[in-house]
């Protein structure tokens, strides 16, 4: 029998506040404003640029009608893909991850866990509510240039909308968790957040309370109050969260508190590998113990076959949960892409930064491949021959999430338009995003790299520059739906113009290619070394 002492939060809180004090000490506090500054102000010039790249072009009535029919629905959506993912997480023990001596010590001890975890689940709500706030003001900044309406109130509702919408999710996965629901479970009640959410797109109805929090952002379009129903549903998920957070299981805890640890510094020295291993423990995410398919090794093949069938044989253990994100960041790919087409172009980002994430998936063979150094050296070719096959499989695999981009596109286009534009795009789409991963997976960490000759002041901009690369390497892959939209406003081809940039791009992958082939050569001549391993 458990036996919970009363004990004051103020003690547990007192405890925490002391370690914090003492983990700051060593913190200098003008080096991190400073740092925060440059943070700010380079996140303001790219929102302020982002939005200005939409235009001021407002839409016409037909749009503006489909907007006011179907925009709360399509916000109570992106809500619901929030909720059902924190549920997800809160199958799995999320969405706190307390420190390890909270866990040893406080949580292990007969005191009341709800008291013990207020603090830090409030702390998680305050920073989501933040978090969310931010996203849903700056999706709001960039709604203003295209609706009317005046800018301080589409800043102010989707700021409202994105704050609300992050406590609603972490409010249900502290539940979820709280109750200890079995990831299937968990899994089960997301599905049906989403598929009522999806129902009320579908058929232009509102019966979702997040349908109605999704009216609370066209508040600049019209006055709604049945909105604050759907407010006031995100807020009681919230408390609800709050009460049931003590519930939590302490193996969950345990574990996730020692691979947050391990996450947040693989973030801080920006090594993406790891930072993606260590996900995939966090999610419990696991290869199968039986592939989906058998391979059988073609007589006669030897060498010449065997990195291609290597990489078979990795992808078709991927678990089905790994398939179903491909499929779902490729439909993102191409309804966004849809939207760029419509005229916010400020989405093909989005779509790049999807076809990127897919592709980090895709290029899994390779990534195995360069962890373990000592297995590819033993096999008799070049490093760069073996790491450029690799490539081979991940591009079959990125075909198929550019299909599923494009089967998303045809119901909300014309069917011609977008095979034209779509199979002229396929190709560099496809190459590009797995040139960026490629690029992301085989370069060596940041502490890996030596013989840096700049001037201590370009060191930032040096670490920015090279963490914006490998998306931006995606993200051009995409360019000729750009020049697609740009020549059909003049009544020519798209797809001719589409396919024409098509070809002009497909210099990228090439020299990304070599560089993979000759790496490691010219590493070993400058005497460099710069090898992931």
């Amino acid at each position: 029998m458990t036996i919970a002492l009363p004990v004051d939060p103020s003690v547990v809180g007192g405890l925490r506040r002391a370690r914090r004090r003492r983990r700051l000490a060593e913190v200098d506090v003008f080096e991190a404003l400073y740092q925060a500054y440059l943070a700010a102000l380079a996140v303001g010039i790219v929102v302020a640029l982002g939005s200005g790249v939409t235009g001021d072009a407002r839409l016409g009535a037909s749009a503006l009608a489909q907007v006011r029919t179907h925009g709360a629905a399509a916000v109570g959506l992106g809500v619901a893909v929030a909720i059902a993912i924190a549920l997800r997480s809160g199958g799995r023990g999320g969405p706190l991850a307390v420190e390890g001596p909270d866990v040893t010590h406080v949580l292990l001890a007969p005191v009341d866990r709800r008291a013990a975890l207020a603090g830090p689940a409030t702390q998680q709500l305050r920073f989501g509510a933040f978090a969310g706030g931010t996203a849903g003001a700056v999706v709001g900044l960039i709604a203003y240039r295209r609706l009317p309406g005046t800018p301080g109130a589409w800043v102010l509702w989707g700021a409202l909308v994105g704050g609300l919408a992050a406590v609603a999710a972490l409010g249900a996965a502290m539940a979820a968790s709280g109750r200890r629901l079995p990831r299937y479970a968990a899994n089960a009640l997301g599905l049906v957040v989403l598929a009522w959410s999806a129902a009320d797109l579908a058929l232009g109805v509102t019966s979702s309370p997040f349908t109605l929090l999704g009216r609370l952002s066209l508040w600049p379009l019209g006055f709604d109050w049945t909105a604050l129903v759907g407010a006031v549903v995100a807020l009681v998920l919230a408390a609800v969260g709050l009460a049931l957070v003590g519930g939590l299981s302490l193996e969950a805890a345990e574990r996730r508190s020692r691979l947050v640890g391990q996450l947040r510094f693989a973030a801080t020295v920006r090594d993406l590998r790891a930072v993606m291993l260590l996900r995939r423990q966090l999610a419990q995410e696991r290869p199968r113990t039986r592939p989906w398919v058998r391979l059988a090794t073609r007589p006669g093949s030897g060498i010449r076959l065997a990195v291609w069938t290597r990489g078979w044989r990795g992808i078709l253990r991927w678990p089905a949960r790994r398939v179903a994100r491909l499929v779902v960041l490729g439909a993102a790919a191409g309804v966004s892409l849809r939207g760029v087409w419509s005229g916010t172009a400020p989405l093909v980002v989005v779509a790049g930064l999807a076809l990127w994430l897919a592709a980090l998936e895709a290029v899994e063979p390779l990534a195995q491949e360069v962890d373990t150094a000592d297995r590819r050296d033993s096999f008799p070719r070049a490093e760069g021959w073996v790491e450029l096959r690799h490539l081979a499989v991940p591009c079959v695999v990125m075909a198929a999430v550019a299909v599923v981009g494009i089967g998303a596109a045809l119901p909300l286009s014309q069917v011609g338009l977008v095979l034209g534009v779509g199979g002229s795009t396929l190709l560099p789409a496809v190459t590009c995003a797995i040139a960026g991963a490629a690029v992301s997976v085989v370069r060596a960490p940041p502490l890996a790299v030596v013989g840096n000759n700049l001037m201590p002041e370009l060191t930032g901009l040096r670490a920015l520059v090279r963490e914006l690369v490998p998306p931006v390497l995606a993200t051009a892959g995409l360019l000729p739906v750009l020049a697609a939209r740009a020549v059909a406003a003049r009544h020519h081809s798209a797809t001719a113009a589409a396919a024409n940039v098509a070809v002009l791009l497909l210099i990228i992958p090439v020299v990304v290619g070599a560089w993979v082939h000759t790496r490691g050569q010219v590493a070993a001549v400058a005497g460099t070394g710069g090898r992931r391993t």
